[in-house]
């Protein structure tokens, strides 16, 4: 209870410490104090005896010097937080209720703020530390913590007068889909560097100019603090880098999904007027092989297959060729952190995007090796319109990687070797279901992929693939040159490797749009079912191997 002579002395003597020790900087401490001690005066009266006046006073004396500031700075930080008898009446409770939208608003702005800037903003407005105390704790002089707040409040009020700075980004976030030439690191790098759309979307923001994490956190609608971080990992990965400035750029070339397979009409018309001649060239240097045991041993469904993936093959290499600069710029992919040597290009979608028929992914080559020497087994998995391979692996019951689908895969070749999870026996009807796997006559499970040795790979198809490549950029690789460049892609100027980028893309449709001509024109002596017919071919050591 107060004293009894001057009941509010001792009131008096609690604010003025208070104002003393959080609020120094108050241009009329003494009005502070005094509306504060009116305000409990005024609580006093309307509702009676109050429980704790002291934690009572400081409530009041703090949401009174936010409302100072608010008024001079149109800044707060702190809600308002009266005890309930405080605002018992209803003109207050409407106050408060107003200025909710408003808090919310600032603290959105404080979380947006640059670390430097953040930092002292939050220590001496939410945790109410003095100036001295900040530039003690953070080793910087007292004029550079009033400069930085000073900065603060001007940014926070230009932000909240120009609400407008969200990208559709904040509410719409692109996915972003990761490739590269060369090997990932040992953590898979650069997969692993985004792990969430949040990732992906920071490369968007940064990718057309640098900019500063600030407006990367204005635009996505998200606290400095939570991308900060991640920026941070992505330069540290190489995906991004950073001005000396202190700006921000990504480094890897991106594209607009429907940007990202070039003119396809320009593309599907070639394809039309040159299916025979493609058909032609890849038909007579496959004689050979057409002639060997191991072509005449196939299935119908497996010699188409196998012929689509000589085509596949030589096609996306005529389209390197093409090029006005092509891929040789790059010898080698350069060494990255944690044991990667990779360059990384991205393909962001928008929501609602449609799946472009002539999308593809491969031949995704792998390998396995008993002693780590030259493989047993290899695969090579191609993913398009004629049929879905290792894009739809992961949508099974079992998760298998695609080293042990190789050895499922290797177990039905002559080499029988086994499966290392018995686990994957449960998946074939799923395998049969995407025409990998058929039964005979007898029920037996075989394989309705071709497959063969390695060495009748080396013999038959590879140099039948460089022939057709050489013979087609003969034939047609002007009128494909002068298709990729004008559709030559704008490609910044701080994006890495920008010359390789340049074409990257402009003919991706052509190779699948080429082969389905020859198909829909029923050039190929060997029903192709689109759709049903996965470019899988499966590789193995001779038997007499080790």
């Amino acid at each position: 209870m107060p004293n009894a002579e001057n009941p509010y002395r001792e009131y008096l003597e609690y604010l003025y410490a208070v104002a003393a020790r959080l609020y120094s900087d108050c241009e009329d401490a003494d009005a502070l104090v005094q509306e504060s001690i009116m305000a409990y005066i005024e609580a006093e009266r309307r509702n009676g005896e109050i429980s704790d006046p002291k934690a009572f006073l400081y409530a009041v004396m703090k949401n009174k010097y936010n409302s100072m500031l608010r008024k001079k700075y149109k800044n707060s930080v702190v809600t308002y937080d009266y005890p309930l008898e405080a605002v018992s009446d209803e003109d207050s409770f409407t106050e408060t209720e107003d200025l909710k939208e408003e808090y919310a608003a600032v603290r959105r702005e404080i979380g947006r703020l640059s670390r430097i800037y953040r930092e002292v903003t939050v220590r001496h407005y939410v945790h109410g530390h003095s100036v001295d105390r900040i530039a003690a704790d953070l080793n910087i002089p007292r004029g550079t913590v009033l400069s930085r707040l000073s900065s603060a409040r001007n940014q926070i009020k230009e932000e909240l007068e120009n609400m407008e700075k969200y990208s559709s980004v904040s509410y719409e976030p692109k996915k972003v889909y990761i490739g590269i030439w060369g090997s990932q690191g040992l953590s898979g790098e650069p997969f692993s560097l985004l792990s969430s759309d949040i990732e992906g979307n920071i490369l968007v923001l940064a990718y057309e100019r640098p900019v500063s994490v600030k407006e990367i956190s204005d635009a996505m609608g998200m606290p400095g603090a939570y991308i900060e971080p991640l920026v941070t990992k992505l330069i540290c990965g190489e995906l991004m880098g950073k001005t000396s400035g202190g700006l921000v750029y990504t480094k890897c070339f991106m594209k607009n999904y429907d940007d990202a397979f070039g003119d396809i009409a320009a593309q599907e018309e070639i394809s039309d007027k040159f299916a025979d001649t493609v058909w032609e060239t890849v038909n007579s240097n496959l004689s050979e092989f057409y002639e060997s045991a191991i072509f005449s041993n196939m299935n119908e469904k497996q010699k188409a297959t196998v012929i689509l993936f000589v085509m596949n093959q030589a096609l996306g290499g005529l389209t390197m060729l093409c090029m006005p600069r092509g891929k040789d710029d790059l010898k080698a992919p350069p060494e990255r952190p944690n044991a990667g040597r990779w360059v990384a290009s991205c393909t962001v979608r928008s929501q609602g995007d449609k799946f472009n028929k002539y999308d593809s992914s491969g031949p995704v080559w792998v390998s396995y090796s008993k002693n780590n020497d030259a493989p047993d087994f290899q695969m090579k998995d191609c993913q398009s319109l004629f049929g879905d391979a290792h894009w739809i692996y992961p949508t099974f019951k079992y998760k298998f990687n695609l080293r042990e689908i190789l050895r499922f895969y290797a177990s039905f070749t002559p080499c029988e070797v086994k499966a290392e999870n018995d686990k994957i026996f449960e998946l074939v009807p799923d395998f049969e279901k995407l025409c990998i796997l058929r039964r005979d006559e007898n029920g037996e499970i075989q394989l309705d992929i071709p497959y063969m040795t390695l060495d009748d790979e080396a013999k038959y198809l590879t140099p039948a693939i460089e022939k057709i490549k050489a013979e087609l950029f003969e034939k047609i690789g002007q009128k494909l040159s002068e298709v990729a460049e004008r559709t030559k892609n704008r490609v910044p100027p701080h994006v890495e490797y920008r010359e390789h980028f340049l074409y990257e893309g402009v003919l991706r449709a052509y190779p699948k749009a080429q082969m389905l001509a020859i198909v829909e024109k029923g050039l190929m002596p060997y029903r192709v079912n689109v759709g049903k017919t996965p470019i899988i071919l499966v590789l193995y050591k001779n038997k007499e191997m080790d």
